[in-house]
């Protein structure tokens, strides 16, 4: 039996990222520290992202 490889829809990563780019900018505005910023940014797309390739059940390596 095969396994299909599944990965995260691009429209779901990219919308994933632009919520993680709001919640940055707004944590650097709210706290008038960039650095902030870029961490709740950062933080929130590394986990989001790897939430939902964990869900999908994709591989972070590429097939062969």
């Amino acid at each position: 039996m095969t396994r299909i490889e599944q990965r995260p829809s691009s429209v779901v990563v990219t919308t994933l990222t632009v919520i993680g780019l709001v919640i940055g900018v707004v944590v650097a505005m709210l706290t008038s520290d960039v650095i902030l910023g870029v961490i709740a940014g950062a933080s929130f797309i590394a986990i989001a992202v790897g939430m939902v390739r964990l869900w999908v059940g994709g591989d972070t390596q590429r097939p062969r």
